[in-house]
């Protein structure tokens, strides 16, 4: 725990001091001995959070620290668009609503609008599950390039979580198509027995898939026939979404 704490302080420092700092101004900055504070930096130089100038050899952030701010803004900047489309989801389906983003393979919650109902699917925000098993996850698998697709499923595989969950290769290339054909997918009791999940892509400027917008209930009241009149109020509201975050696209009909 200490030697987070202690490489925890060499970042936060390194941010204050900015630009390119040498070893004894990190260490004064901290009040560590210069071989901790050397050790440290070695393992952040490893990891890509830190980087040093040869030349020079003062220590900067790293590029992998520089990503982490970025994506974090991104995704205060993606909650407060979503929040609206979130609400009225909820409002409209009487389920509760989910936005995700998928990282390192698994989909994390980083917002959601509960229902009001009793009876209702509990996610917390920061939950992390895995991609082949979520409506969430599927889309944004679905739309991403074949090669992540495929190194996501290599690492992670198919492991089953229910019963109904997709665990043959073949099999779940065809839903990965069905998904990018119909624009949306089903989570069909495939995470938890008892739950569906209707899940939209949501994408940026540049079309890149950067979320999924979601609603997620028991499947008594997410029947086939309900499920089909949802679907359109949730890939509408991940088309505006997408709107509002600067892609530009005729809306599609689902099928």
């Amino acid at each position: 725990m200490q030697s987070v704490e202690r490489t925890l302080d060499i970042l936060e420092a390194l941010v204050e001091l900015g630009s390119e700092v040498g070893l004894v101004e990190i260490s004064q900055a901290v009040s560590l001995p210069l071989a901790t504070v050397h050790r440290l930096l070695g393992t952040l130089i490893q990891r890509g959070y830190v980087k040093q100038n040869r030349q020079n050899r003062k220590y900067a952030l790293g590029f992998r620290a520089l990503q982490m701010g970025s994506d974090m803004r991104q995704r205060f900047s993606l909650r407060l668009e979503a929040r609206p489309f979130l609400q009225r989801l909820m409002q409209r389906s009487g389920e509760s609503a989910n936005l995700a983003v998928l990282d390192d393979g698994e989909v994390v919650y980083i917002d959601q609008a509960q229902s009001s109902r009793i009876l209702r699917m509990f996610t917390q925000i920061g939950n992390r599950l895995p991609a082949h098993s979520t409506g969430s996850g599927k889309v944004m698998l679905a739309f991403s390039p074949s090669e992540v697709l495929e190194g996501i499923v290599r690492r992670s595989g198919l492991p089953a979580r229910t019963t109904h969950t997709i665990v043959d290769m073949d099999a779940f290339r065809v839903e990965m198509e069905r998904i990018r054909a119909q624009g949306y997918g089903v989570d069909d009791e495939e995470q938890e027995e008892g739950v569906r999940c209707i899940a939209a892509p949501v994408r940026d400027e540049s079309g890149q898939v950067v979320a999924s917008l979601s609603i997620s209930g028991p499947v008594t009241r997410l029947d086939d026939r309900r499920v089909q009149s949802l679907v359109s109020e949730v890939v509408d509201a991940g088309q505006k979404l997408s709107a509002r975050l600067g892609y530009k696209q005729e809306p599609v009909s689902v099928s």
